[in-house]
């Protein structure tokens, strides 16, 4: 069956429960760990359901994945392994089992720069030795892009941390243009990733006016928590939507998205179809030789011309004139070096 990484923190939360035998565990009290763990780890702020915890409790339960927990309800209340000494990470695993933990560690690896995750990932890791010793070396099957010494990963777990607290915090930042780094209090809304580099979504407290800003993690230099001025929310900032009509991350608050038209030759046709350029793509037109004609309603910004770019002579935009006119330009720039003498 398939275990992924949510199973995987409902299973290892209700395990450490379990073991915490000073404490008396109702469904309720269960249900609530996993529920806190997932919005620590995932960030998911929907209750886990009745129905998902007793399924989460036959797994563990039962021979599927090797663990025969031995769990029981004393006084029709109160959950508890009958074996004090029990823990699913003492366990021997069968080869179903084996499958299952190996896919989740292949992505829970991917996690370690978060240090929130660090409970989780001793228990994973232990239960990794198992799957060493039952498997010897394997070969990995699955490679997820990142870039190695990655200079902003060391402040994820502290930014990471104030954004979910809500705390206002006062980082160094240099940006590229600059000499030196400045010292900037920001209210921290969101982190978000885009192709293997990690971002800080916020606001300067020296604004004068609402607006975002963006700040690359790789440019700061250090990151502490500021007491001294409290948190303060954005209201036109809503962190689960403000990006679905950007590609990137650059986007001011009054940036609204429009509608792009790109013409994509027969080439590069079914590349673009099966990875869009946006989630708002669609194909307006299909033309005899295999081309077709997209359209998108996104903001207009610096990701977007830098992707269409990389297709080079393969697309057109077509419309709007202004972006039009704007990737014709860089085009131009380009041809220009490659035309001039070396």
């Amino acid at each position: 069956m398939p275990l992924n990484r949510a199973t995987l923190i409902r299973i290892s939360t209700i395990d450490k429960c379990l073991q915490n035998r000073y404490r008396r565990w109702t469904i309720n009290n269960l249900i609530d760990a996993c529920t806190d763990a997932l919005a620590e780890y995932e960030g998911r702020s929907n209750p886990v359901s009745r129905r998902t915890f007793q399924n989460d409790l036959a797994l563990m339960r039962s021979d599927r994945l090797g663990y025969n927990a031995p769990i029981v309800v004393r006084d029709n209340k109160y959950y508890e392994y009958d074996d004090p000494e029990f823990s699913i990470t003492h366990l021997p695993l069968n080869d179903e089992g084996l499958d299952a933990l190996n896919s989740a560690l292949d992505i829970l690896r991917q996690l370690q720069c978060f240090p929130q995750l660090s409970s989780s990932i001793d228990i994973i890791s232990k239960l990794n030795e198992q799957i060493s010793r039952h498997t010897g070396d394997s070969v990995p099957a699955m490679d997820m892009e990142y870039v190695p010494g990655y200079r902003g990963a060391r402040h994820i777990g502290a930014i990471y941390d104030a954004v979910r607290r809500q705390q206002t915090i006062v980082i160094e930042y240099r940006s590229f243009k600059a000499r030196q780094a400045d010292s900037v209090v920001v209210y921290p809304y969101l982190l978000k990733e885009y192709r293997n580099r990690w971002f800080l979504i916020g606001e300067k407290a020296s604004n004068r006016t609402p607006q975002v800003n963006i700040f690359a993690l790789d440019r700061i230099h250090s990151v502490t928590v500021d007491k001294e001025h409290p948190f303060k929310k954005c209201v036109d900032f809503d962190p689960e939507h403000f990006f679905d009509d950007t590609v990137g991350v650059t986007k001011g608050i009054n940036d609204r998205a429009r509608r792009v038209v790109v013409k994509v030759d027969a080439q590069q046709a079914p590349y673009v179809e099966s990875k869009p350029f946006h989630k708002s793509q669609k194909v307006e037109q299909r033309f005899r030789d295999g081309g077709i004609q997209i359209s998108l309603k996104v903001v207009i910004n610096n990701e977007l011309e830098r992707l269409i770019l990389g297709y080079g002579g393969h697309v057109e935009v077509i419309a709007p004139p202004s972006f039009r006119d704007r990737v014709a330009e860089s085009v131009t720039r380009a041809a220009r070096r490659y035309s001039a003498p070396r």
